[in-house]
């Protein structure tokens, strides 16, 4: 990593969620920053000017919107699938679960509140069961919602740490009491996500919906995803060292997918340089890793992260 005038520039970044590791090369340094934001000086606010950012046509704006939404799902399930522990030590096996609405609500306001209530109520149930204070919210969990063509929404939702509950169909059905459940896309078949098979068709299946509620009922500035207090969250890093020291350590077999963004901008006849500033991001490199079946170097991955933060640097 460098500094240049008090600031710290890479050209790298990890980022960890679970056993999903992903690596990025980016074509140029970018401003490293915590907390603060970096104040312009009147040459930078000079030199922007120059160089006006184009407007984004709506058809962009939603295409961003949603794939931040996706690849933020995507981590956050990740970083909490299998790792929500029982007090003996055993891993929750993660649930999912759909809401419907009997009545055809279309008001994503009026179905929040409603989803909401449903939250508090199966924490208080959870919370006697562990007994746990009934009060808490100890649920952890994320949903997205669905809006069928006729305006009607549906909650997809996916428990990290959902206890065994007895008779849990008529205990769920009776809870939400707005009308029917369905989990693990059956009405009375309460299926576990019991390995990464099962759960990347479950990301899969949570991105779809995301694309459909963003593209086919245009809803740009509604929240994407509904995520509980207190998730893990995915570890990040742009230390250049760092991410070099773990590109170090991973077998080959590792690797799932790769793109070669620096190959493919510079076998392009396009020459994007015109009217572009210079510091323009004209290409990345990236690189998907799954360790799920590397338990030891994900756990020793996972300790460099933690031993190496961008909280270490003094702003």
């Amino acid at each position: 990593m460098k500094q240049q005038d008090n600031k710290y520039l890479s050209n790298r970044k990890l980022v960890k969620s679970g056993s999903l590791l992903e690596i990025y090369q980016f074509g140029r340094d970018i401003h490293l920053e915590r907390r603060i934001r970096h104040i312009k000086t009147e040459e930078e606010i000079e030199e922007a000017k120059k160089f006006p950012k184009p407007k984004s046509s709506q058809e962009e704006i939603l295409k961003s919107s949603a794939r931040r939404a996706k690849r933020m799902i995507k981590r956050l399930i990740m970083a909490n699938c299998f790792l929500w522990f029982k007090e003996k030590g055993k891993p929750y096996l993660p649930i999912t679960l759909t809401l419907t609405f009997a009545e055809n609500i279309t008001d994503l306001k009026k179905a929040n509140y409603e989803f909401t209530k449903f939250i508090r109520r199966l924490n208080y149930e959870t919370n006697g069961i562990e007994g746990k204070d009934l009060k808490q919210s100890n649920l952890k969990y994320l949903a997205v919602f669905e809006l069928q063509k006729r305006g009607a929404i549906h909650y997809h939702m996916i428990f990290f740490n959902l206890p065994y509950i007895k008779n849990i169909y008529k205990k769920m059905f009776d809870i939400w009491g707005q009308g029917r459940i369905m989990v693990g896309g059956k009405d009375r078949n309460f299926t576990k996500i019991k390995n990464q098979a099962q759960l990347q068709k479950i990301i899969f299946y949570f991105i779809k919906y995301i694309q459909k509620s963003v593209f086919e009922n245009n809803c740009p500035r509604q929240k994407k995803y509904i995520a509980s207090k207190g998730l893990l969250k995915p570890q990040e890093n742009s230390f250049v060292e760092v991410v070099s020291l773990v590109e170090s350590k991973l077998p080959s077999e590792s690797l799932v997918y790769k793109y070669d963004g620096e190959s493919e901008y510079n076998n392009s006849d396009i020459n994007d340089t015109i009217g572009k500033p210079v510091n323009f991001m004209r290409w990345f490199n990236y690189q998907q890793y799954d360790l799920s079946n590397y338990p030891e170097l994900d756990e020793n991955i996972a300790e460099i992260l933690t031993d190496h933060s961008l909280d270490d640097i003094d702003f």
